[in-house]
């Protein structure tokens, strides 16, 4: 890799990774996503400063470049999370799903009780 290369992978891996830090204190985010894409920058940043890393890595896993070795971990990462969202997402739907009959249920149940309030002769 030549210097070139390295220092504007360094350059641009500490903006992603200021770009993560920034969004997540504007919003607010679980523990669980907050710790992942810190990793996930903080790994940009190493891979970036130390390519040998890469290297030694895709040579243990038997991969022919480091590049491949990177972007294959970088999409089962991502591929994870994903499947991680998605989880999340089904059951806040099904929570979402039983909160509306609970509602539904509650404001039947009070216009049976108003129903019969009203029909009941005042004495």
């Amino acid at each position: 890799m030549t210097p070139v290369l390295q220092i504007l992978l360094i350059i641009i891996s500490v903006l992603t990774f200021a770009y993560i830090i920034v969004n997540i204190r504007k919003s607010k985010v679980k523990l669980e996503s907050l710790i992942f894409w810190i990793i996930f920058g903080l790994m940009l940043i190493v891979l970036s400063v130390f390519p040998k890393i890469a290297i030694f890595a895709s040579s243990l896993a038997g991969f022919y470049a480091p590049i491949n070795f990177i972007l294959v971990s970088i999409i089962f990462l991502l591929i994870y999370k994903v499947f991680t969202l998605t989880m999340h997402l089904s059951q806040i739907q099904q929570k979402l799903e039983d909160l509306v009959r609970y509602i539904a249920l509650k404001e039947a149940e009070k216009e049976k009780t108003e129903k019969q309030n009203k029909d009941e002769p005042n004495e």
